[in-house]
């Protein structure tokens, strides 16, 4: 008897320590957010915007947002307060479920915001409880809300379109990343640029495009590079993504060359107070397609081939080189190759004015080129060939 109730009273204590789902948070009772978007308005304030799934509508077959028709699959909702946690408060004041922002996987920041200085609102960012520094973070033209209410057809949210975009662009970048550059001397701050277009041929839906990367000088943006010139800057990314580039051989002549892998070595040298960078580049290029009648089978060919590849590699990296020097920002981190080569003359003399440094550097750039694959055939498959006369 003795031994049933000193169970009975163990099992009873057990019972008081078990305290249950107290803290529970129902799926019903959540506004699980995608997306969210920053913006700086005129007077001076901030527009939080954010995109949330529309649970009773996933399963419908049409595309939405910006609405909270029984039709759309998304909702966006924004708000203008003096800080974007004061913006946050207008939104859930007027939401019936608890913003949670644990699953989101966009930034978007708007170019207002950028030019004025994006740290501010990167630190509020970081300080909501649920958020993730795994988060990839881009800018656009315009308003950072515009992303939000496209309605590109791949994908039921404009949240997750960018998030695919960015991932196969080659240049990502996550809120972390961004932490550290800022924070880091040396090297300054880039963002992939988005933008809402219209679909081809034109309709209602608008799909997000890759147009750019934006340049920054510590925090602020201070230019936009365009596609076309970001061929040396693919080449400095820490994870490198193919990407194909055109040799032309005359008018009429040309070969899409595509840069299967390749890297950067930066060598900084000082000489009496000067810095001068020896920038190596390798890559190794595939042929993928052949509008010439250029024989690959022949040496001579494939010499004059890579040494165009080298000249047009060299172009893409003095332009890159010309643009870090005339709008002072260090976005390869050639900073932090001198600091780490040269720690002593770093910390005491370039450190603190690294910007105003740049302009003064001079570079050589060296690349070398291995032509890996020409594909199934060395020729265009529709010049005949001599030997099957």
């Amino acid at each position: 008897m003795k031994t049933v109730t000193r169970i009975l009273v163990v099992v009873s204590l057990c019972m008081f320590l078990v305290s249950g789902c107290w803290d529970r948070r129902e799926v019903n009772d959540m506004a699980i957010v995608i997306a969210m978007a920053m913006d700086k308005e005129p007077d001076g304030r901030y527009r939080l915007s954010i995109q949330v799934p529309l649970v009773s509508s996933l399963g419908a077959q049409s595309g939405g947002g910006g609405g909270t028709s029984g039709d759309k699959s998304y909702y966006v909702d924004s708000a203008v307060g003096r800080t974007i946690r004061d913006a946050n408060g207008l939104i859930q004041a007027r939401m019936s479920r608890e913003i949670y922002y644990s699953h989101h996987r966009m930034i978007v920041i708007g170019e207002e915001l950028a030019k004025d200085g994006m740290s501010d609102v990167l630190d509020i960012v970081a300080r909501f409880p649920e958020n993730r520094l795994t988060a990839y973070i881009v800018m656009t033209k315009g308003k950072g809300i515009e992303l939000l209410t496209a309605q590109p057809q791949f994908e039921r949210f404009s949240g997750e379109a960018m998030r695919e975009l960015v991932k196969m662009g080659g240049i990502t970048v996550s809120l972390k990343d961004v932490a550290q550059m800022l924070g880091t001397p040396g090297v300054d701050a880039i963002l992939p640029v988005l933008a809402a277009v219209d679909s081809h041929p034109k309709g209602k839906s608008k799909e997000i495009e890759a147009t750019g990367v934006g340049l920054f000088r510590q925090d602020k943006l201070v230019a936009i590079a365009k596609p076309k010139e970001l061929l040396g800057l693919r080449l400095f990314q820490r994870d490198f993504t193919p990407f194909s580039v055109v040799v032309s051989l005359n008018k009429h002549e040309r070969l899409t060359i595509s840069l299967s892998k390749g890297r950067a070595n930066i060598k900084p040298v000082i000489k009496k107070g000067h810095i001068h960078f020896k920038i190596d580049l390798y890559a190794s290029a595939v042929v993928v397609e052949n509008q010439s009648n250029l024989d690959l089978e022949e040496e001579k060919n494939i010499r004059m081939l890579q040494a165009k590849l080298v000249e047009q590699i060299n172009s893409g990296v003095k332009h890159m080189m010309q643009t870090i020097q005339q709008k002072q920002s260090d976005f390869i981190g050639l900073g932090i190759a001198l600091s780490r080569n040269y720690p002593r003359e770093w910390r005491d003399r370039y450190r603190n004015r690294w910007n105003e440094e740049l302009p003064k550097i001079t570079y050589e750039i060296r690349s070398k080129v291995n032509m890996a694959n020409f594909g199934q055939t060395t020729k265009n498959i529709t010049q005949g060939e001599d030997d099957y006369e």
